[in-house]
């Protein structure tokens, strides 16, 4: 049963069937002690909400030389990205 009845059953199937394929497509980071940390300290140097924080610590720990493209859009998370090199997705809010 889905709630609202907003999708028929078929377009229930097909929205979990693609929500699925999406989730398996995606690399999951786990959050660890270590990764806390470097939120908190991007925290405070960037002036960043926890949340932010957390993102940020996620794709830097993630870059070691490739080049990973930053999406959000959150000014202050933008400059901080920016700040560290990574492109920016979208280009311009």
């Amino acid at each position: 049963m889905h709630k609202g009845s907003r999708l028929s059953p078929t377009q229930l199937r097909r929205a979990l069937e693609d929500l699925d394929n999406l989730w398996r497509a995606l690399y999951v980071h786990a959050i660890t002690t270590t990764l806390l940390v470097r939120a908190a300290d991007t925290a405070r140097s960037h002036s960043l909400r926890a949340y932010d924080a957390v993102h940020l610590a996620g794709a830097l720990s993630l870059v070691a030389g490739e080049s990973l493209r930053f999406a959000c859009w959150d000014k202050e998370l933008r400059s901080a990205a920016q700040e560290n090199s990574f492109a920016l997705v979208p280009e311009q809010l």
